[in-house]
């Protein structure tokens, strides 16, 4: 039920099956109504028809012979009476049903209002002379129809219940009107949610690559805003990333004239431990620039998108490791591909074992795929080592550029502080992440989420 109040097309749906549901419940009484309301007309006018024409009947009969004509003359929801005397008391207030009869007897015949008719209502145990309809029905319409030559002519008339569809064919139409909401509200979302989705899908993909396409702007005119407003934002992004990598390098490159000026100016030190030192720094320095024009280079890279097997790239990196006398071991399903570029992969995933080996002096790789946590269209890697770990408070700092934890990746280990923050920036750029945790008793995971491609073999 989550899905239906969290997406569009959820919404959609339970929007038009209440609103079409309650149009047609509305119209379905509305219909039964009006059918109910022109039968009780029509059967009104038919008593009336009936009395009056009973009533004349029976001013032809001979005094004697006339209560037994109007036995006769009855039939199962009319009883009819002959007498000198009404039957009927008045009363101050009538449903309205009777209040309608009395109307439509007056109106067809003036003289009954003049001559005293009596309408009443009551239950038809009560009523004299009245019994129950073969509906069951116990209400009865009593009526003293007054007669020309002053004698009386008294009716019981058994409330007849109308018949109310209840036959399979109406149920089977409220079943098919029922599906139609259903089958339209479905249809209706995925129509609506298409163009987002594919609107997402896009945004997963953005910065991808220094050349991401822009969006397509068609859908509904939302939409089209929504892409036209992300197409500009592009735009605008990877002008200020392009403006500012040009000045990065820029200045990157400046800074190697005053540092070879500056090696040249200390060959006049005399002191060979001060000029040890001072050339230490400038060896530091111009790594740290060679690092800082890498990275930017990485930034700027046009490499292609295509499918990668991260399978194949992790199996590449422990192999290399293990060439160099590391512990590497693996736990990776085959065929794990993803969308992206390859030496960047490669380049983030290296720095991420790399590091494992070198604070951890081993690392342990483990993939999983599906994870409810992540679903069913991504992976998650683990990346274990067993080193000291790393301050609780800078699990998330030390992705910051050229932060470096003196206690456990000094400069002395190597490393200008870039590795985390290239390997961040290029998963990332993929749709996915690096976080990192310690472990109990030791040791340090950095955990990686990726979007699957395909599904694995």
């Amino acid at each position: 039920m989550t899905w239906l109040r969290d997406t569009i097309a959820g919404r959609t749906i339970l929007v038009l099956m209440i609103g079409l549901g309650s149009i047609l419940t509305l119209a379905q009484y509305l219909y039964q109504a009006g059918v109910e309301r022109e039968a009780r007309v029509l059967n009104t006018t038919a008593i009336v028809d009936r009395l009056l024409f009973v009533a004349d009947s029976i001013l032809s009969v001979e005094t004697g012979k006339r209560d037994d004509a109007a036995h006769r003359l009855s039939d199962g929801a009319l009883e009819l009476h002959w007498g000198t005397e009404p039957l009927v008391t008045t009363v101050s207030n009538l449903d309205g049903a009777a209040q309608d009869l009395r109307d439509r007897l007056i109106e067809r015949s003036p003289r009954l209002a003049l001559q005293g008719l009596i309408v009443g209502t009551t239950r038809a145990e009560d009523a004299p002379h009245a019994t129950k309809n073969a509906h069951g029905d116990g209400h009865a319409k009593l009526i003293s129809l007054p007669l020309s030559d002053g004698s009386w002519l008294n009716a019981t008339l058994a409330q007849v219940q109308l018949t109310r569809p209840t036959a399979p064919s109406v149920l089977i139409s409220a079943a098919l009107g029922a599906f139609g909401v259903v089958l339209v509200s479905v249809l209706m979302g995925r129509w609506l949610a298409r163009p987002l989705e594919r609107l997402a899908a896009g945004a997963r993909q953005l910065f991808a690559t220094a050349q991401s396409s822009p969006f397509p702007e068609t859908g509904t005119r939302e939409v089209r805003t929504l892409a036209a407003a992300i197409n500009d934002l592009q735009e605008r992004i990877r002008r200020l990333v392009d403006d500012r990598t040009q000045m990065l390098a820029a200045v990157g490159h400046d800074l190697r004239t005053p540092l070879t000026r500056l090696r040249l100016r200390i060959r006049g030190v005399g002191d060979d431990a001060i000029r040890r030192s001072i050339e230490a720094d400038l060896d530091e320095m111009e790594d740290m620039i060679d690092a800082t024009l890498a990275f930017l280079r990485e930034s700027a890279s046009t490499e292609k998108v295509e499918p990668v097997d991260v399978s194949a790239i992790l199996d590449t990196i422990a192999s290399d490791a293990e060439d160099a006398g590391h512990v590497v071991t693996l736990r990776v399903p085959a065929g794990l591909v993803i969308l992206g570029r390859h030496l960047a992969l490669k380049r983030a995933l290296t720095n991420l074992v790399q590091n494992a080996i070198r604070y951890g002096g081993r690392a342990d790789v483990s993939v999983e795929v599906g994870a409810m946590d992540i679903g069913p269209g991504a992976l998650r890697m683990a990346i274990r080592d067993e080193g000291p770990g790393i301050p609780a408070a800078s699990l998330e700092a030390v992705f910051q550029p050229f932060l470096r934890l003196e206690t456990s990746r000094g400069r002395s280990t190597g490393g200008h502080g870039l590795g985390l923050t290239v390997a961040r920036t290029i998963l990332r750029a993929h749709g996915g992440d690096v976080t990192l945790a310690n472990l109990e008793p030791k040791g340090l995971e950095a955990r990686v989420t990726l979007p699957l491609a395909l599904p694995p073999a």
